[in-house]
């Protein structure tokens, strides 16, 4: 047996690990943006707002989501659409992130990102769903834009103090790996790894990806 064919067959096994491991991952970034979104926009949505224009929101809010629940996307998007300009904070961001969704859902996943880059960019938000906007916009494009491109919209999310650094270097880390770059998902898994502040899990994970590469 030469020593190509096992050297074939040992990359082939490492792709497929990273394979599993990045859906694994996939799986736990989008469940938990979907979580905090739903969370930190629904207690925005207590603030001091007129009571009736509060109702009218939450009312046409609730109408679009009956509207995707019965797969009329259409009439959804219109609706999430004109709620997203809204200045009811909590259904701003809400609506943002579920027409981000549907679009994602029909295949659209550069209008996804257009919609939370609109989001992102909302100088009305606060800085935290601004960010979290920023974070799940680059997630979407991952497949598609190259690494440096993808470092450059998590740069701000990376620096200290950000409260979605240790997710935004996750995420440059598979980029990374996905453009070939091993040394440099290294680098950043072993600064998730040695992080004092990192949560536990973060840590776990970063581990197990740095022994698929090694």
């Amino acid at each position: 047996m030469s020593e190509e064919f096992i050297r074939e067959v040992d990359e082939d096994l490492r792709h497929k690990q990273l394979t599993n491991i990045w859906k694994k991952y996939g799986s736990y970034l989008i469940a938990f943006l979907v979580g905090t979104v739903l969370f930190v926009a629904g207690n925005v949505t207590l603030k001091n707002y007129n009571e009736s224009q509060y109702n009218k929101v939450a009312n046409e809010y609730s109408k679009a989501m009956a509207s995707a629940k019965a797969n009329d996307t259409d009439a959804a998007l219109k609706m999430l659409q004109k709620l997203s300009d809204e200045d009811v904070s909590g259904y701003q961001i809400l609506a943002a992130f579920k027409q981000a969704d549907i679009d994602l859902e029909k295949g659209d996943s550069d209008k996804a990102a257009s919609v939370l880059g609109k989001l992102s960019d909302a100088a009305d938000v606060d800085k935290v769903y601004r960010d979290l906007a920023r974070l799940k916009a680059a997630m979407i494009l991952s497949d598609t834009l190259s690494y440096d491109e993808i470092k450059a919209r998590l740069a701000p999310l990376t620096i200290e103090g950000n409260i979605w650094k240790n997710m935004a270097k996750e995420l440059l880390a598979m980029a990374a790996l996905n453009s070939g770059n091993g040394e440099e998902a290294k680098r950043l898994l072993t600064e998730l790894e040695e992080d004092l502040e990192a949560p536990a899990d973060v840590k776990s994970r970063a581990k197990d990806f740095k022994s698929v590469i090694e």
